[in-house]
């Protein structure tokens, strides 16, 4: 409520567009680069496999419910077979 009344500076709006994404890059970071708090990307291989049509999903069509579902089910593809 208090926050409502506030006027934002455009400056500060168009910086605050780009948290979200900093914030699934540094959560998909940590997930696909480390293991047991060490850099290891060779750890997760079947997930940084999955990730590739993720990301591109992701680039083409900015939707965020059809990343997550490309990625689940590349993942779950890659781990019957593997």
């Amino acid at each position: 409520m208090i926050l409502s009344k506030l006027r934002i500076p455009e400056m500060m709006i168009r910086w605050l567009n780009h948290v979200p994404i900093a914030v699934m890059g540094a959560l998909l970071a940590q997930e696909l680069l480390l293991s047991a708090g060490r850099v290891d990307p060779g750890g997760h291989s079947l997930e940084l496999i999955a990730a590739v049509p993720a990301f591109l999903t992701a680039f083409l069509t900015k939707s965020l419910f059809a990343t997550v579902i490309v990625g689940i089910l590349t993942l779950v593809g890659l781990r019957l077979f593997f």
